[in-house]
């Protein structure tokens, strides 16, 4: 799947991973999904992972309902979710693959040493099995 978000909204996410470090960040990709993925807005959660929170994230269900409710308001789709890997790659985890849904995009973004390197889009396979890399396709905003 071809994944398209704007610079201005993966700068977004880095200076969220940056504010957080050594902690994961996470938050919601908004936008719109048919052949391919567009995110228009992305919106910070708190991890309320109760411990462990540099190599977990949990996101409160009450923030998962508000970020719905906000897409709907603007007319766009929850199509995903970002989180930050603290001084580990932009890959999933096996913590990550065990509590991922396959109908969403997953934006996972390197922090080493508190410094963004790289971020790489995800999808969980329909059996669960896996991560699929999705083609992520930063572009100037407009």
């Amino acid at each position: 799947m071809l994944v398209h978000i704007k610079r201005n909204e993966v700068k977004f996410i880095s200076n969220h991973a940056k504010s957080t470090y050594p902690e994961e960040c996470c938050g919601f990709l908004l936008g719109v999904a048919a052949q391919s993925r567009t995110i228009e807005r992305v919106i910070a959660a708190q991890n309320s992972h109760p411990d462990s929170r540099t190599s977990r994230y949990n996101i409160d269900p009450k923030e998962l309902i508000q970020a719905d409710e906000e897409s709907r308001r603007l007319c766009l789709e929850l199509i995903g979710i970002y989180h930050s890997h603290p001084n580990a790659p932009a890959q999933p985890s096996v913590f990550d693959l065990e509590h991922a849904w396959p109908w969403y995009t997953y934006l996972v973004l390197s922090v080493q040493r508190g410094k963004p390197i790289d971020i790489a889009a995800w999808s969980l396979s329909d059996d669960r099995s896996q991560f699929n890399r999705e083609d992520l396709r930063v572009a100037d905003d407009a």
